[in-house]
Order: structure tokens, then sequence, then C-alpha cells
């Protein structure tokens, strides 16, 4: 999950820190302290949430501790507020002395809460879980940082191209729309263009109002549909490349043209539009986050499913399709925690096969567990396994602490070609410079 707003789609009134304390289940119909034995001591659990979906798992998870361990306590701090604004506090708070045991965020930020020495390393507790098989080798390798596990996610990241089928019928293409090809998606959009006057062909995100966006659901595919990569394999970041090039490239040709709204490098928040233009059909083309699907979908299922297509991002020349994938959200322990046992505790609670495959029936992701991918609710929703199987074409940034220095280099490079500032070489030359200037000259490389 990105600071980009991943579970920002849906609105839920209310921005202000919630606390509730949860009472030990002897209290409330739980075991008593005599059946009851086991972990003792309190902690806190806190998390954002907007969409709503969170909370009831959230209590589930401490009343079973707490039934479990007669003399522990599981408070939990619910903020409704959005990410990025939760993140900001709770940089603040880890700096301190008053914790959270366990936190909520995005498997991006892996790297950078391990190195400041934030979160603690799960090893020696995931080794002594039975439970830990059941996460696929690509899933570890992605929680994993410097030979060390930091993170249990549980609904997983994906991405599609999103096309309308009303809006490319009426632009004289099929509604079984197939891009074998990059430029198949530039030919779609300017047909959209010339025949459609009230659609918008495509939104793809550039500039620092785009956020995270710019990174995952732009830049960083396109680099990689044109066979190039982001780092090497010995970690350094590639700084002015063919395959930049070419994506910056990309970038000329679809704001050039005016396939793509420029509001996007100025609007706060240009996903927010660019979500709803796609659900309500004025949007033609979109390559966004697999989680937006469920939002539309909550509004008008029927319209959605005859209306929304969603396709693996087509490469350069036709050769395998693929998508971006992220560990979404995840559960972290603090390393200031005075109660790590229990703090795991909760953790592993959690992360049960029914309650990973419930909350990601009801926030559409594919799921962390495997086996959770068996229930049967999960297996009865088309998009649900569509979104699990499009994982096996999944491809994945490394855990980096530089990532979000990264991220606003490809902003400024995105941007500049964007708006017309800067040609796709010269802004190729000048996101190698930010690069080495923003991480320093040695972990930067040019090819």
């Amino acid at each position: 999950m990105s600071r980009y707003s991943r579970r920002t789609f849906l609105k839920v009134a209310g921005a202000t820190a919630v606390v509730v304390a949860c009472a030990p289940a002897a209290q409330q119909g739980g075991a008593s302290p005599s059946q009851a034995k086991g972990l003792t001591g309190t902690i806190t659990v806190s998390y954002p949430d907007e969409l709503g979906v969170k909370p009831k798992y959230v209590d589930m998870a401490a009343q079973a501790v707490m039934s479990k361990n007669s003399g522990s306590t599981v408070k939990i701090d619910l903020q409704k507020v959005s990410d990025d604004v939760y993140y900001t506090k709770l940089l603040l708070t880890l700096q301190g002395g008053d914790v959270p045991d366990v936190f909520h965020f995005g498997g991006d930020s892996i790297a950078e809460l391990a190195d400041a020495g934030y979160i603690e390393p799960l090893d020696s507790y995931v080794n002594a879980w039975a439970d830990w098989k059941q996460y696929p080798d690509s899933i570890k390798k992605g929680a994993t940082y410097k030979g060390k596990i930091w993170a249990i996610p549980y609904g997983l990241d994906t991405r599609w191209l999103y096309f309308r089928r009303d809006d490319l019928q009426k632009a004289g293409l099929p509604a079984d729309w197939m891009p074998s090809k990059l430029s198949d998606v530039v030919a779609a959009a300017t047909a959209v263009k010339s025949k459609v006057s009230t659609v918008t062909p495509y939104a793809l995100y550039a500039g620092q109002a785009a956020d995270t966006g710019a990174r995952d659901h732009a830049f960083v595919p396109l680099v990689w549909a044109y066979g190039g990569d982001m780092q090497t394999s010995d970690g350094k970041w590639v700084g002015n490349s063919a395959a930049i090039r070419k994506a910056l490239a990309y970038y000329q040709t679809v704001y050039g043209q005016g396939l793509s709204p420029k509001e996007i490098l100025t609007t706060t928040k240009p996903w927010t539009a660019m979500r709803a233009k796609l659900g309500d059909g004025s949007l033609a083309l979109l390559f966004e986050g697999g989680w937006v699907y469920g939002g539309w979908a909550s509004k008008d299922q029927a319209g959605t499913q005859k209306n929304v297509g969603y396709l693996l991002h087509p490469t350069e020349n036709g050769g395998p399709s693929f998508t971006i994938g992220g560990l979404g959200t995840c559960w972290y322990l603090t390393a200031k925690s005075k109660n790590k046992d229990l703090a795991w505790e909760w953790i592993k609670t959690w992360n049960n096969k029914d309650t990973v495959a419930k909350i990601n029936i009801e926030d559409p992701h594919p799921v962390a567990r495997s086996d959770s991918a068996d229930v049967p609710e999960f297996k009865a929703q088309q998009y649900l396994v569509d979104s699990t199987k499009s994982l096996e074409k999944a491809k994945f940034l490394s855990p980096d602490a530089s990532l979000s220095k990264v991220t606003t280099v490809i902003q400024k490079a995105t941007g500049r070609v964007a708006s017309g500032d800067a040609s796709p070489d010269d802004a190729a030359k000048q996101y190698s410079a930010d690069l080495k200037q923003a991480i320093g000259a040695s972990l930067v490389v040019d090819q």
C-alpha cells in the first residue's frame, strides 16, 4: 500500500482519533480467569480506517486474545483519518516514548521503518507459527528486508488497466477490447478523443499532485513495459536508460496529444476525480489499483460488471502482460513495545484464515494467505479470483529506504514532460541528476 490513499475511494465521515479500551474477556462473557491462562499485560493496537471495514475484525481479534489470556488487555486506537495523515502522526509518535505496540500501515514503508529502528523483526515469531506455511514465498520475500521479516500482510495490492466497454464501443472498438501492445492503449484513447467528445480518453498520473500514483500507476509500469528496470540486482537505482527515456516519451505523446487531462498535474488528490470518472463512464482508460473496483461495484454492481473491464498492463512489443504488485497494508510490531509477545499474539490472531478472506471480500483485494483463497465466499466472486490470479504475473519493487525520495524524483520527471517543460531526453538526464542528489551518486547507475 502506498500513501497514495489506496483505501480512500469510499469516504467515511470523521477525522478525529478514537480510543476504545476493551475490557478483559472475563467481564464480557469470555473465559473466566481460572479457565484462561497465558500472557498478561496491556497492549495498544493503532490503525487508520476510512472505509469502516476493519473495526469489527480488530475488535474480534482483541476479544479472542483477551479470552485466551485472562490477564491481558487490548486497547484499540482507531483513527478515522487517511493513511497519509495517519503516517505523519505515527512517525511523530514513534519518535517518542508512548508508542502503540501494534500498528497498521503499507508494506512499501518496511525499509524506512526498519532503518529508523521503529519496528521489530518477526523471524522468531513466524518461525514458531504453524500458519506461516500458508504464505507463499513471494509474499515472504516481499516482507523481507536485510534478511529479516518485518510485517504481516493480509490484503495484497494488484493493479489493472481499467477500461469502459461502453465508451470504447462508442469509439468503434469492441467490448472485449484486448490491447496486444502498449501503443494500442494510445490508439484506443485517440479513438475516444476523436469520436466521443463527452468522455475523457485516458488518465495518466504525473507530477507531485499524483503522489505515489505517479510511481506505481504510471512511471514504473511504463519502464517495465519498455523492458527496463527501476533497480539493478545489487540494489542500485537506474538513472538515465533507454526504457526511462521511452517511458517519458510516452508521457509526451499522451499529454501532447491531449489524451490525458492536465488537471492531474494541479488538482489536489487527482485520483479521486479520475476514479469517479471511470466509475460513471466519463473516463475511458485508467491504470489503477485493484482495490478501487469495490467502490464502483458497491454503488452499481450490475453496471460495473457490465461496463468496467480490467486487464494486465501491456508491453511495448506484445510480450507477456503484467501487473505491479505490493504487500498492501500490514501489521507491524513496534520495537519499543514493552509487551512484544502479547502484541505478536494479537497480530497472529488477526491473521487467521477466515478473517483474511472476509475482510478482503468486503474491501476487495487478493489475499496474502493461500488457504484464505479457498474460502467458498471468496471463491464465489470472480473479481477476487481474478485479482488473486493476477499476482502470478506481478512484478514488485524491492523494499528500499530511499523509496520516498525516489518517488519525489519520479514526480518531478513526469511532471516536467507532462506539462511540456522538458523533452523526454532532457527529463531523463535531469531524473538521473536528481536521483544522485537525493540518494547519493553511488546508489545510481545510468544504462
